[in-house]
């Protein structure tokens, strides 16, 4: 059975890779490519694809957002991310969103092919490297929900005012809520938390939430 394909990365390309080695399997149809987000969520409404095989980090609309708008529109595509991004965080967020599959774009173009099969036949399949990442604990797993949000807030540069506006709690409410933040991640400063948000790929987890 042939499984239509819609590629969406921001690269031609790592598209024009992954539709000739789709087209030259046999067991595939590639309909489209799409270069952002937007474009992808234009397409896969229209198109409906069995298989979107979606990068992460694109323009106007990232591939954890794509992800949501998919289920929304076409709740029967299923999704093969592949990703230049390595860190557990974004790649968690990816499982959690909803892709049955999650590669790497350094992964070998065979077992790309065959993880859009495998997913074509209602099952999850990670890379070996992408399933080590995810059974490692994540930082910061101990943090309550708002501690995340505010954690997120603290990393994309806001204020303490206006992450108290944002979420109606007091100034010393977040406050108390980085105080805590800081003790169960062990780090002592702003300079100590942005460098444990670098090493730990949060910087980058941020813009996808």
């Amino acid at each position: 059975m042939t499984r239509s394909v819609l590629i969406a990365d921001d690269h031609a390309l790592i598209r024009q890779g992954v539709k000739g080695a789709m087209e030259s399997d046999g067991r595939f149809i590639v309909l489209g490519e799409a270069e952002d987000g937007i474009k992808t969520i234009v397409a896969v409404r229209k198109q409906q694809p069995d298989i979107l095989v979606l990068d992460i980090a694109m323009p106007h609309s990232n591939g954890i957002e794509v992800i949501g708008e998919v289920g929304r529109w076409s709740s029967n595509t299923k999704i093969l991310i592949l990703t230049g991004l390595t860190t557990g965080s974004i790649l968690r967020q990816a499982r959690e969103a909803g892709a049955q599959a999650i590669f790497l774009k350094s992964d070998p173009m065979t077992d790309i092919i065959e993880a859009a099969a495998t997913i074509a036949e209602g099952r999850t399949t990670y890379s070996s490297r992408v399933a080590e990442v995810l059974d490692q604990p994540p930082v910061g797993s101990d943090l309550t929900s708002r501690e995340r949000q505010v954690l997120q807030g603290l990393l994309r540069g806001e204020t303490i005012m206006a992450i108290a506006d944002r979420f109606a709690i007091s100034v010393n409410t977040v406050d108390k809520h980085r105080a805590s933040i800081m003790r169960k991640l062990s780090v002592h400063s702003a300079g100590e938390l942005m460098a444990l948000a670098h090493r730990e790929g949060l910087l980058e987890a941020a813009k996808f939430t």
